[in-house]
This record gives C-alpha cells, structure tokens and sequence, in this order.
C-alpha cells in the first residue's frame, strides 16, 4: 500500500503542497486535500482593486479548478487532529489516517475582539470588504482617513503602506487630495522590521503628505464618535476608518491541543516540523513566525513537498528550510520595489520602478498560471 499523505487547507499553501506533491510523487502516493471552499482569492490583489487596478473578476478562480489531476478532495472541514494516532476527525463524522500530514489552515480575521469594531469600518483582507471599500472610495468627497492594521500578527506587514500609496495616488486623480488628510498607524514600532526599507518608506510618505503614527495598537473604536483609541489611550478622530481587523490561527488546532489561543503552531524553523512529529509540517499562516506572508507558503509548501517527496521514496531528507521569501510592493506613484530575503539575509531596496510595478500588476496572473499549480 502506497504513502498517504492529508493536507488540512484548500487555500495557497494547501493546493501548492498538494499540487507539488502530485508532481514529484509516485502515482500509489495518495493526496488528499480537506476544505470546503467554492472559489480561491488572490489576496494581495485587494490593494489594488479599490483602485481599479485590476478586475477584481481576474483574482477569484474556482478551488475545484486549481487542484491538479490525481489529487483527492474532500469538501469538509476538520475538527479535530489525533498527532499519536495519526487520525484526523471530519465535520462529516469521518475519520482519516495518514502518513503524513501537512497542516495548511491559515488566518481567521476576528474583528469581534475589538470593541466597537462594526460594519461601518472598511478593510481590504477579503474580496467582499474590497468591493465595499472600492464603492465607498468611489463617492468619497474628502475628509481624514485612517488606515492600518489593528494588532499584530496580520497577513502581507507592506499592505497598509501600499494601501495608502494607492490611496494618496487615487484622491490626487480624483482632484480632492487637498481635501483629504491621510494617516496611517501601525502597531510596530516602524514600518516593517527592516530599517533600510522602513526608511525608504516613511521618506516617501513624506513626500505624498502621509501621515504614520507607529506604536499604534487598536484597543476600541467609537463609531457614534468617530475615534480609534490605542492601548496608550491615544484617540484619532476620522471620517472614514479602513483598519485591518485582528488575526488570529484556526480553533481547530487550539481544540486539539497543537497551538494556544492565538491559533497559531510553534514549528521548527528548519523543518517546518510540529514537535517531535517528523512527520507533521505546518506551512503557510497557520504557523507561528511573526511574518504572514504568501511569498513564505509558497516556498515552504515547495520545500515540504520535496521533503515528503524524497521520503516516500524511501530517502532520508537531510535538507533544511532556508527561510526564503520574495516579493514585489507597490510605492507611490504606481512604481514598487521588489524584495527578496531569507533567515540569513535581510531585504535591501534604494529605488522603486515602473518595471518592479509591472511585476505586481501581472503576480496574479502568475500566481494562477503558474504558482499554484506547482510549476514555479
């Protein structure tokens, strides 16, 4: 009897493993992959569809279509993970064993855990908030606009500053950028955890009139008042609040006893192993690394599948994971930066360009020809 191999997640990582796996494995290996999810949304996209960037009908593709032949799906969810018994429970009372198991589950967004936090507050974290945010940008007649993430950890640390690159951009198109004030707040104590772009940054918010507040975690919202307040006690006041609501891992790996109440998996870094479990991996959001970024599952998702690929062929993997990640991330004036690191280096940009834009304008298109599917 062949390998068998679940993979809890119908999203990046989980059909990147899946469909890399697929293509590096013997056919008795068997590839099951568990979700119930009817479309996949290319998230990075939502900083630019409020702005007409793109279509927002080119970032959403049926789940169905993007699995490759050969690999089994099971549209459920799981609700519980037995590690000893190598098991895991179905919402559909099924139970499923395994050889190995790769946990690619993701962020939930919980706005719920900040009072006050309603309807009336815009974010650009899923595709129907997007198209609220786009319409709700399309009849703004100026005012204060605040933005930025409510807490940390949150998915792609350069959204809320491409954001308000795009947002500064679109106001001056639209001629009331005179009578619009921006501000961006961050609960990190800078821009993003790497001096040389932070700085690079914060010089081009500068040059556009965009306000940054760092240091700034959402505590509660008055939406009757219309302020944000920090845990500082700070309070802003605006017109319209775009703030990034709280994230945190799925109940089901707290439920079984894999992760704390954020959610989140303490892995090895190298391996990308749970515990002493060599044969549990967790890639994507759901692991615990302070940065929640596509470019990391797409790469961990490569290295796991090698990694299962050369065992179940009967070799023992000594390879490590390097920690790599590379992406591009729009700057004003629709010019971006690209960046490319890893454990053992650390980003470095001193220019951005129309051609680093192009780069992000086309990654969906990319993204769906060819990284999901395994090829790249």
């Amino acid at each position: 009897m062949g390998t068998s191999i679940v993979i809890i997640g119908d999203a990046n990582a989980g059909i990147i493993t899946a469909n890399k796996l697929r293509m590096h494995t013997r056919k008795d290996v068997e590839i099951t992959i568990i979700g119930d999810s009817e479309k996949t949304y290319f998230k990075p996209e939502g900083v630019l569809i409020p702005f007409k960037g793109v279509d927002y009908r080119d970032t959403i593709k049926p789940t169905d279509f993007l699995i490759n032949y050969g690999i089994k799906r099971i549209k459920a969810r799981a609700e519980k993970i037995d590690p000893e018994n190598r098991s895991v429970l179905l919402n559909n009372g099924n139970n499923l064993s395994y050889d190995y198991l790769v946990i690619a589950t993701g962020n939930r967004l919980v706005p719920e855990s900040i009072p006050g936090y309603d309807d009336s507050i815009y974010h650009f974290y899923d595709i129907a908030n997007v198209l609220k945010l786009g319409k709700m940008l399309d009849d703004f007649k100026g005012g204060k606009i605040i933005v930025g993430p409510s807490s940390t950890p949150f998915q792609c640390p350069v959204a809320p500053a491409e954001f308000v690159f795009g947002l500064d951009l679109l106001l001056r198109k639209k001629g009331i950028r005179n009578k619009s004030d921006i501000t961006l707040i961050i609960p990190m104590k800078d821009v993003l955890p790497f001096k040389n772009v932070s700085d690079m940054v914060r010089k081009g918010f500068e040059e556009h009139g965009i306000n940054f507040i760092p240091g700034f975690k959402t505590e509660s919202v008055d939406t009757g008042k219309n302020t944000v307040t920090s845990s500082g006690n700070e309070s802003l006041q605006y017109d319209k609040l775009i703030l990034i609501p709280p994230h945190k891992g799925q109940k089901l790996l707290t439920d079984s006893g894999m992760a704390d109440e954020s959610g989140y998996v303490k892995v090895d870094k190298l391996t990308l192993n749970y515990k002493n479990y060599g044969n549990i991996f967790v890639v994507g959001d759901a692991a615990d690394f302070p940065m929640k970024v596509g470019a990391l599952g797409h790469s961990e998702a490569g290295y796991v599948a090698g990694r299962i690929a050369s065992e179940s062929d009967g070799f023992i993997s000594s390879s490590e994971f390097d920690g790599f990640m590379g992406c591009s991330s729009v700057y004003a004036d629709e010019t971006a930066f690209t960046l490319s690191f890893d454990y053992n280096s650390k980003p470095f940009v001193n220019f951005a360009s129309k051609s680093d834009y192009f780069l992000k304008y086309i990654s969906g298109d990319t993204y769906f020809s060819s990284i999901i599917r395994g090829v790249i």
